[in-house]
This record gives C-alpha cells, sequence and structure tokens, in this order.
C-alpha cells in the first residue's frame, strides 16, 4: 500500500513538473508510475541538460540563493 501511494505521488509530482519545464509529462509522469522515486535523480538530470542546451555553451548563468 505504502509502496504504490509513493509511485502514485511521484508520478504526480513529476507529471507536473514535467508540464511547468515543457517536458514529455505524459513519458514521465508513466515512469514515476512505473519507478516511482526512483527516477527523480534522472528527471532533474535531463531537466538540467535540457535547460543547458537551449541556453548554449557561451552562455553563462548565475543562481541567486
Amino acid at each position: 500500500m505504502f509502496i504504490a501511494l509513493c509511485c502514485l505521488l511521484s508520478a504526480l509530482t513529476l507529471y507536473i513538473q514535467a508540464l511547468t519545464h515543457a517536458m514529455g509529462a505524459k513519458r514521465w509522469g508513466a515512469m514515476g508510475l512505473l519507478f516511482g522515486p526512483l527516477v527523480l535523480p534522472m528527471f532533474f538530470t535531463h531537466k538540467r541538460m535540457k535547460l543547458l542546451k537551449a541556453q548554449g555553451r557561451t552562455n553563462v548563468s548565475m543562481l541567486v540563493r
């Protein structure tokens, strides 16, 4: 029961995050439903690679926290 709930919540989270970052929402939601939170590191890596590809190699971005 707990594992099913974790998979469902991670699928919902990944779906929403993929929608906000213009990625394949259905694909990430399905992967979250199948593999649960194990997909999160791959999602963040894919999101970062997509951002770096869109910016190009010569642009410099600084994150202010």
